[in-house]
């Protein structure tokens, strides 16, 4: 893992927005949706950048914004 930060760049807002309507998103194979969605919002490696950030927090197939998250996405 890198020492850099991750800087938030417009594709991550669409994904934090629902995280924050939603209060999670789900993991499924090929990337992150929200509850009862049948598109993707964000790829896994995006996924996987944004908890290395803290932009949002794993919990299980869960994917819950973090304080940082929640405030990016305003």
């Amino acid at each position: 893992m890198k020492d850099e930060p991750v800087v938030l760049f417009p594709g991550m807002l669409k994904p934090l927005r629902l995280a924050r309507v939603y209060g999670f998103l789900v993991e499924r194979n090929d990337g992150l949706y929200h509850p009862g969605g049948n598109q993707p919002v964000c790829s896994m490696p995006l996924a996987r950048r944004m908890v290395e950030g803290g932009w949002l927090m794993k919990r299980g197939l869960r994917y819950e914004p973090t304080e940082q998250g929640l405030h990016a996405a305003e």
